[in-house]
């Protein structure tokens, strides 16, 4: 055996149930899942390397997984086939400081590399609003963003990885890269993993760029009359270059009673951090709280900004009262799109009598969230998908994309016409075809098939 029976899951164990979904369907009382024909926790790269032998030869499906956090059922085996948990491989190769970089495997969770660098003087400057549970593998497959985290400014994961090792369809293992800040002179392998979903590879480990801890870092929240005050702040703050590790704005909407009663108003936020040399830092804080207050936006001190982001990683509830649940969509946009998006999504949810909660974007890559309640029964479902296929539509009108965040899985799968064209689309096909003949690398996902 592989991987030893202590490290199988047969798929009526009770054990069994948690890989039958992700996070895609959590607040959703009306979908069980996909269940699949085994679940197998490999310790190393080498049983990954026997698993998928054994899968192709058997003409097998794969359906790699990591936390499972994702919310667009790409861990899910809708086909069947070979769960390949990876969580058990965590370890933290090495921390190689001399050249800023970290080697791990894929099953480490963000917060755990985080703690490790840290005690050598380090942060891997990626810090979703997940990172307890999140694994970094998973992070790379869905090209993560931090959104609202310290040292977004760095950009997305995908921004960050310099090299990867993935065990290719047919078994075969392969380093992308030498590990460095500079593609290969030939063609660049590693970005075709990137963002892949698992669907052309399953990588094992990650070399990443890590950074030095600021000497200081500032935070402050910036309260404004309204969304669109903040979000002109923000541009403003963009245009003089002023390059905050935070830079998160959004909108709280205020009801009588979250689920029911009328609406009483709506005002903007920034989340506004700064990392560095302590001058610098000062200097950055002081000119951005001016630009701020020239479009009305309010200081609320260092101790309300404390307060805020000791409850950053708490998870929303899942259920709400009055048997609502949450829906959430998360765009990428031009930035000058946004505030006409935000409005056309307003309009959206008031159309089929949802409630909108949160409207919020970030600007490194440039992404727009927009959340809104829905009754949990068969009728607020279908009304939550009709809002999100006209959101989705306005959103590639708009030059964005229909998914920013956790991929595309099966959720968003249906919807890649309104954004890829066919010359691109067949071009992708083409790609995974080559690396994949037998379409086992986790199939009815995203837009191969």
């Amino acid at each position: 055996m592989i991987v030893g029976a202590e490290n199988i899951i047969t798929p009526t164990s009770n054990r069994a149930y948690y890989y039958y979904r992700d996070h895609s369907t959590d607040f959703i009382d009306l979908f069980h899942g996909y269940r699949p024909d085994a679940i197998s926790l490999p310790q190393n790269e080498q049983q990954v390397s026997r698993i998928v032998e054994l899968a192709v030869s058997n003409m097998v499906p794969i359906t790699p997984r990591g936390a499972g956090t994702g919310f667009m059922g790409g861990a899910v085996a809708v086909r069947g086939g070979i769960i390949v948990d990876l969580s058990s491989m965590s370890r933290i190769m090495e921390v190689d400081g001399k050249n800023f970089r970290l080697t791990v495997e894929v099953g480490a969770n963000i917060e755990q590399i985080e703690k490790a660098l840290q005690k050598n003087g380090f942060t891997l400057g990626f810090d979703p609003g997940s990172a307890p549970v999140a694994t970094i593998g998973g992070a790379v497959s869905t090209d993560q963003i931090g959104l609202d985290g310290w040292y977004s400014n760095y950009g997305s994961m995908g921004r960050r990885v310099l090299s990867l090792r993935v065990v290719l369809p047919d078994g075969s293992i392969v380093t992308t890269g030498p590990g460095l800040d500079r593609a290969p002179c030939t063609m660049n392998l590693t970005p075709l993993f990137i963002g892949a979903e698992g669907t052309l590879g399953l990588i094992t480990s990650v070399t990443v760029k890590i950074f030095p801890i600021p000497e200081t870092t500032e935070l402050r929240i910036i309260r404004f009359d309204s969304f669109q005050l903040a979000a002109k702040a923000t541009f403003d703050l963009i245009r003089a270059g002023l390059n905050p590790a935070i830079l998160h704005t959004a909108e709280d909407v205020r009801y009588e009673e979250l689920t029911k009663g009328r609406e009483l108003g709506s005002t903007g936020t920034i989340v506004l951090g700064f990392a560095g040399p302590k001058d610098i830092v000062h200097a950055q804080l002081t000119r951005a709280l001016t630009i701020c207050e020239s479009h009305g936006g309010k200081d609320e001190g260092a101790a309300t900004a404390k307060a805020y982001w000791s409850k950053r990683h708490q998870a929303f509830p899942v259920n709400l009262p009055n048997n609502k649940i949450y829906g959430l969509e998360n765009i990428a946009l031009p930035i000058n799109s946004i505030l006409e998006v935000y409005t056309r999504f307003c309009d959206i949810t008031r159309h089929h009598g949802l409630r909108r909660y949160y409207a919020g974007f970030g600007t490194n890559p440039t992404t727009f969230s927009f959340g809104y309640i829905f009754d949990n029964t068969e009728a607020g479902l279908n009304k939550k998908t009709a809002a999100m296929e006209e959101m989705l539509a306005a959103s590639t009108q708009a030059g964005g994309t229909i998914s920013a965040v956790h991929g595309i899985g099966i959720i968003k799968r249906k919807y890649f016409s309104l954004e890829y064209d066919g010359p691109r689309l067949q071009l992708m096909r083409k790609v995974k075809k080559a690396l994949d003949p037998n379409g086992i690398m986790n199939p009815g996902k995203s837009v191969y098939d």
